[in-house]
Order: C-alpha cells, then sequence, then structure tokens
C-alpha cells in the first residue's frame, strides 16, 4: 500500500533519493536474503497480526476496472493491463479481464480523490483508521479458512496519483500485493514492497518472489518452517537456472517498463 506521504512531489522526491539504505546493490541476490525477505512479504502483513501461513490465488483471477464517477481513461487501462499480463508470463497464472463486474473477483476502483474515502468504506471492507488520509492508495484481498484469497479489491485516486507522478507505481505495488505478498518493509530492498525506496516498477527481486509464490510446490496453508522449506529449495534451483542473476532484465522486457522507458 502506497502511504503516508500526501505530501507535494518534489519534497517526496527529495526524501526519497535519500533513502535507499545501506543495503548493498546485490545483497537481495544472496540466498539468505532471498528467502528472509520472502517470509517479510508473504507471512506478514501490513495492518494487522497473522498467523504466518502462506497465502495465493488458486482460482483464475477476473479483474474488473470500474471507473467511479469518471469516464475510462485509456492510459490508466493501458498501464492496469500491461502489469496484469506481466503477472500472468510470470506466475503462469490465470488472469484475464472482464467487462462483467459480476464475473471478477478482483475489482480496481479508479476514483477522484474526493470520493477514495467512500470508495474504501463502501467497497473493501478496511477498517484502518484514516485510511484514506495516510495512503495514496490501497489494496486488500479476502482469504478462506485454507488460506486461498478468494477475492481482491484495489483502489486509486486517479486525479491525486497523477498529481503526484503515483499512478504508475500505485498499480504495479498494489495489484502485486493482492496476488499474495501483502506486507510492506523498509528493509527489502528493491521492491514494491518497501515504501521508503523509490523503486516504482517490478524489481529482480520482486520477479523472483512471485516466481517463488506461485510455484506448484507451494501450497496455500503452509506454515513458516514449511514455506521455508519449499523456499530454499525454490531458491537452490534459481541459482542454478541462473535465474536470479538474469532476474533484473528478464523483470524489465514487459509490463510498465516498455511503456514507461
Amino acid at each position: 500500500m502506497r502511504k503516508f506521504w500526501r505530501v507535494p512531489a518534489v519534497f517526496l522526491t527529495l526524501f526519497l533519493l535519500g533513502n535507499t539504505g545501506n543495503t548493498n546493490l546485490y545483497d537481495w541476490q544472496k540466498p539468505d536474503y532471498i528467502e528472509k525477505a520472502f517470509v517479510e512479504i508473504t507471512l506478514k502483513d501490513e495492518y494487522r497480526a497473522t498467523d504466518m501461513h502462506l497465502r495465493k490465488w488458486t482460482s483464475p483471477i477476473r479483474y474488473y476496472i470500474d471507473f467511479y464517477g469518471l469516464k475510462p481513461y485509456p492510459l490508466a487501462i493501458n498501464m492496469i493491463n500491461a502489469h496484469m499480463r506481466q503477472l500472468t508470463h510470470i506466475t503462469h497464472h490465470s488472469i484475464a479481464q472482464t467487462h462483467i463486474k459480476q464475473e471478477a473477483n478482483l475489482i480496481i476502483y479508479l476514483s477522484k480523490d474526493r470520493d477514495y474515502k467512500t470508495v474504501i468504506e463502501k467497497y473493501t471492507g478496511n477498517k484502518v483508521q484514516d485510511l484514506s488520509r495516510e495512503s495514496n492508495c490501497m489494496g486488500t484481498f479476502k482469504q478462506s479458512q485454507s488460506h486461498v484469497i478468494i477475492g481482491a479489491t484495489v483502489v486509486i485516486p486517479i486525479d491525486y496519483a497523477m498529481s503526484q507522478g503515483l499512478l504508475p507505481s500505485c498499480i504495479v505495488e498494489e495489484l502485486t500485493q493482492v496476488m499474495g505478498l501483502p506486507n510492506d518493509s523498509d528493509w527489502v530492498y528493491p521492491s514494491v514492497a518497501n515504501d521508503v525506496s523509490k523503486v516504482e516498477l517490478l524489481s529482480g527481486l520482486d520477479y523472483l518472489f512471485l516466481k517463488m509464490l506461485y510455484s506448484p510446490q507451494l501450497k496455500p496453508g503452509m506454515n513458516l518452517i514449511e514455506t521455508k522449506k519449499v523456499v530454499k529449495k525454490l531458491i537452490r534451483e534459481f541459482q542454478q537456472q541462473g535465474l536470479i542473476k538474469r532476474a533484473n532484465m528478464k523483470v524489465r522486457q514487459e509490463g510498465l517498463y516498455p511503456l514507461l522507458y
């Protein structure tokens, strides 16, 4: 969730440029770092305590774009579709747009900033106090008792996000996190799950998170011990395949990268 910085973009940029942390440039490629970061982002949650079990979708994702009180905005649609195609290619999970809201299990609301609070309260069920004032955009998902994600909602106040240059980062972070990567962490870097960094599009580390999460070897409901055992195995496989070293290159080949760079 992009949060806590409802400040002019120029000050935000200056702040971010000075806060990339002390992480070595290639620390994220170390097996122990990847394992620790994966656990931090997948098994924990930004706003509530969890029982430390893995969560992911098992059924196909069908997403619907709802312009709440607005005319459709083609640029936003193109950006959302490009990112969802990238998520499909990384995870090999079925993700497709539907134009029938009743068929959707992921609804993306694009609203005016003045309606942001209303949409959150009306459609997300989120009870976090002052969320509309402390966040730039938000996403949340519902899960079954077996920790399968069964539905999700993303809300982006599009006029505010565009005025602050945050539309790409809001789209990428929220739609990525509702895949089952719900936590934010200031030490996990580089990642869209780090709100004090200037990472706006998927990083090589995010790519690895998604590949691991949607490996058939990781099942919804796995606890910490079970998850770490499988993750260690997957990381070894990724090393042997050269995937960790190539992750940055691969993630930049599609999604919003061709649109923005």
